[in-house]
């Protein structure tokens, strides 16, 4: 993300809500709008947001006042809610899945502290959504330990041969 917005300064930083608690080294307003769970319902209840789901018993979404018009949009969001990224908003979209194999994914969430029970049904519910969406996004573009440089020159490719 960060390399992305400094070789592309007119992309504007979509920052999700999100109900679960701010992780080491995260900056509230930066990576996630935190809020507690009851806020967040609050949220949902008064039609604030464009879209959100419920992953990992927390739950992620995009208010509608992060959404301006013809603005160029940087947006990380639930693979779910990727996929009907079109639906939501009708200007030019592509969508790209950036992939990890499944062997980072279960370190990621070792790393965490969560129980197996859960990694097991986190990593389920992933293969799920993949399952379910894969055919939705423009692109996949895999991000492999110690090859970010290729992975970011890939999605600068695709961003590049679909400009406006």
């Amino acid at each position: 993300m960060k390399a992305l917005l400094s070789r592309y300064t007119n992309l504007k930083r979509i920052t999700s809500t999100t109900s679960r608690a701010k992780r080491f080294g995260e900056q509230a307003g930066f990576d996630y709008h935190f809020v507690s769970r009851e806020e967040f319902e609050r949220k949902i209840e008064n039609g604030d947001f464009l879209e959100y789901v419920e992953y990992g018993g927390n739950f992620y979404g995009t208010e509608k006042s992060q959404i301006k018009e013809n603005q160029d949009l940087i947006w990380r969001i639930d693979p779910s809610r990727a996929a009907k990224v079109r639906d939501l908003i009708k200007e030019k979209v592509l969508v790209i899945y950036i992939n990890i194999a499944d062997e980072i994914a279960l370190e990621r969430l070792k790393a965490r502290g969560l129980a197996p029970d859960e990694i097991a049904k986190r990593m389920a519910d992933d293969r799920k959504i993949w399952e379910q969406y894969k055919n939705s996004y423009d692109f996949v573009v895999e991000n492999v330990p110690g090859k970010l440089n290729e992975c970011l020159n890939n999605i600068v490719t695709l961003i590049e041969s679909h400009a406006r």
